[in-house]
Parts: structure tokens; C-alpha cells; sequence
């Protein structure tokens, strides 16, 4: 346990892995490769089956069956996005942009569907400005994309593999799906994150209170502030009622159109607006199950 221990403090995610691989001899891939039930409870263990019921679970997660997530016209008459947009929506990539999120860029992880790793684009980050061929050539693809909004089709797809959470674990439902976003996509999702970061920050359009997803202020922020606030109830005698919502597959069934249209709202446009448009215009997933992994599907 100790060992496990010194590893999470370490945020040695590889080494923590493979001790509990070697340890339990199973791996995430392994559970998941297992015999799985297709939509009638019937249990399904031939490879090809267990790959399309996959494929399905998570196509059908992803789908809008109400027509709403890519109906502009339903959003805009529910969201008002008649403002300006702050003049640093439209400002280019700088070198500095992208090296910085490249250094913040873990290393080991497994790659996407293009099977190009992070250390490859890792290669550049020590340079003060572009000058290698390798460096002007990621600088400019990323300063394209940003000012198109077009992402190109090698990096549309995502590879998901489902990864246990709880309970009979022959059930799809038991799983939630992790994404391997192609490297270089990821690194412009970064870009893209910091940017509205800190147009948030400076503008201050979020209250203070909405804060689980910031850094520094997550799940131990949260925490400490509703344990303060309970204590300070409790000195005065006050009763403290809490009501805690989980949406079920949450992120997997945000409108598109509606998180496009209340960012407008709150003067997010121009290209980087356009640039988040463009990472949901035409997105695919392919699911990996054990080392098969299936064809891309919107």
C-alpha cells in the first residue's frame, strides 16, 4: 500500500499501472475484453460481437435523439447572443502559447487514433521561437486551425476505451468511456482552455462560486469551503441541508448548439468561438477493445 501510495503523491500514473498489473495480473483492456452483455442481457464473449455492442453503447451515448444538441434555431430564440465579443477571442497563437501547454504535457500517455505521441511535439519546447522545421511546421498548423476553425480529418477521431467503475462489469453501463484525443488536437483543446481561462479571469464572467472545474479551486477546494461553511452553521446551531445531483452521462449529452450559443451570450466569438465550433462539427470515435479497436463512427 505504501508503494501505492508514493506513486499517486508522485503522479506516477505509468509506474502505478503496471505495479497493479503485475500485481492482480489484469489491466483495464483486459476487464473490458471480457464477456459483455448486448442490450437483451444475452452475454456475448465472440470478438467481433463484443466490439459492435461496444461501438453501440457508446454511439448511442453520444446520439442526439432529440434533434436539439445540433439545432441552431432551438437555441437561438432561448439564448440571447446579440453582444461584442472581446477583442482577445481574436488574437493569434503565440510560440509562447503553445510551449507552455507542451511543457504542462505529461509524458507516456497513449496516443490516438494517429498513434503519434505527445514526446514527439515535445521535441520543440525548449526552442525561444520557432526555428527547427519541426517547430515552424506544428506553429503553423495549429495558427491554420485557429484562424479556419477547421480541424483536419486525421485529427477527428477519437479512440474511446471503456474503463470499469462499479458493479457487474459484463454491463456496457458499468463503464465510462476515456477518449484518446489525437496529441495535437489535445494540444490545441489545451490552447483553447487556457484562452477562455484567462478571458474569464480578466472579465470575470463567472461567479465565484462556479468553480469545481478551475484550477486550484477543484474537488479539495470545494471540500474545504463546504466543510467551513457546515462548521460555521453548526457554532450557531443552524441546521445545513445539502442536495447533491448527478446527472447521469452528463458530459456525453451537452446540447453542442446550447454550450455554442451561451458562450456567445457571455462574449465568447470570433475565431476562438469558431475554433470550438469546429471541434464539434464532425467529431468520430472508434472504441478500443483490447487490442481490437473498431471503424470510426460520428
Amino acid at each position: 500500500m505504501k508503494l501505492i501510495a508514493d506513486q499517486l503523491i508522485s503522479n506516477d500514473s505509468k509506474k502505478l499501472w503496471n505495479y497493479i498489473k503485475s500485481y492482480t495480473g489484469k489491466s483495464f483492456q483486459s476487464i473490458a475484453d471480457g464477456p459483455v452483455y448486448d442490450k437483451n442481457k444475452n452475454l456475448c464473449t465472440e470478438k467481433q460481437n463484443k466490439i459492435k455492442i461496444w461501438t453501440n453503447h457508446f454511439g448511442e451515448l453520444a446520439k442526439d435523439t432529440t434533434g436539439n444538441s445540433r439545432c441552431a434555431d432551438k437555441w437561438e430564440y432561448l439564448i440571447s447572443s446579440d453582444c461584442d465579443y472581446y477583442p482577445e477571442c481574436d488574437s493569434s497563437i503565440q510560440w509562447t502559447e503553445i510551449t507552455d501547454e507542451l511543457a504542462d504535457t505529461p509524458n507516456n500517455k497513449t496516443p490516438g487514433a494517429d498513434g503519434v505521441p505527445s514526446e514527439v511535439w515535445k521535441l520543440v519546447m525548449a526552442e525561444p521561437s520557432p526555428t527547427s522545421s519541426l517547430a515552424k511546421l506544428i506553429h503553423k498548423i495549429i495558427n491554420i486551425m485557429y484562424d479556419t476553425g477547421d480541424i483536419p480529418k486525421c485529427l477527428e477521431t477519437s479512440v474511446v476505451v471503456p474503463v470499469p467503475k462499479k458493479g457487474d462489469l459484463k454491463d456496457p453501463d458499468n463503464y465510462r468511456g476515456i477518449s484518446l484525443i489525437p496529441t495535437l488536437a489535445k494540444l490545441m483543446d489545451k490552447i483553447v482552455a487556457i484562452k477562455l481561462s484567462q478571458i474569464d479571469t480578466k472579465y470575470q464572467i463567472l461567479v465565484k462560486e462556479q468553480a469545481g472545474f478551475r484550477s486550484f479551486e477543484e474537488c479539495a477546494g470545494q471540500a474545504t469551503t463546504l466543510y467551513e461553511i457546515v462548521r460555521r452553521r453548526k457554532i450557531q446551531n443552524k441546521e445545513t441541508w445539502l442536495c447533491y445531483i448527478d446527472y447521469s452521462k452528463a458530459y456525453d449529452r451537452d446540447p453542442h448548439m446550447a454550450l455554442l450559443h451561451k458562450m456567445r451570450s457571455v462574449g465568447i466569438g470570433g475565431k476562438l468561438l469558431n475554433m470550438i465550433k469546429g471541434m464539434y462539427d464532425a467529431p468520430k470515435i472508434a472504441v478500443r477493445v483490447g487490442n481490437e479497436v473498431s471503424n470510426p463512427t460520428e
